[in-house]
């Protein structure tokens, strides 16, 4: 069972008196639940427990440091038949001529549009696509999605805190699955936003 952002949070917060803890604690959880461990560090800045600085950079550290294990993994698949037959990454081979001159927009825009990451991460790492490039996209693209959920969400706990704790917590946590939820709608929507989903349907003979 996937632990509750409260749950995260009040975790996380009982470690805020070991800095370097908390931060590896908060890292840690983005493997178990990315969007509860934002959400969770989120609140703890929102309550005035630790730094922003320090939420967002092990946010970094763990979502990023998950999104190459990914990548790795795309890229071990190439030589086992296995990973191969298990992983989502049949139709890979038919993307590689469609994603040239699109590999930044696609990883880009995968950050933000759940249900695309998994499958883009592992053809990346099958077709052995330049990992510099992917590190570096990758991490834009998170700084980006962090640095705008940890401050939007803890802008909103401070304004709910003259009505108590609680309520501000809830509040925040409310407006954090507001985003999260509205954030795919909002990229999808853009011009650019491009998917591998759309490579499949463009490539010749994909269907």
């Amino acid at each position: 069972m996937i632990p509750s952002p409260e749950a995260i949070a009040a975790w996380l917060e009982a470690m805020t008196y070991d800095p370097l803890g908390l931060g590896i604690a908060l890292a840690l959880a983005t493997l178990v639940t990315e969007d509860g461990a934002v959400i969770a560090g989120s609140l703890l800045v929102g309550g005035g427990l630790v730094s922003p600085l320090l939420v967002i950079t092990a946010l970094l550290i763990g979502i990023v440091g998950g999104d190459i294990a990914l990548y790795a993994v795309g890229w071990l698949a190439r030589e086992s038949r296995m990973l191969r037959k298990r992983l989502p990454i049949r139709r890979a081979k038919k993307v590689r001529n469609w994603l040239r001159g699109r590999e930044t927009v696609v990883l880009f825009f995968s950050r933000f549009l759940p249900g695309t990451r998994l499958v883009t991460y592992l053809t990346f790492g099958f077709l052995r696509l330049s990992l510099i490039h992917f590190a570096i996209v990758m991490t834009a693209a998170c700084l980006v999605w962090v640095v705008s959920v940890v401050f939007f969400i803890s802008e909103i706990q401070k304004a709910f805190s003259g009505m108590g704790g609680t309520v501000a917590a809830l509040a925040a946590t409310g407006a954090a699955i507001a985003i999260i939820f509205l954030a795919p709608r909002l990229a999808r929507r853009s011009r650019r936003a491009t998917t591998l989903d759309d490579a499949v349907e463009e490539s010749p003979g994909a269907k």
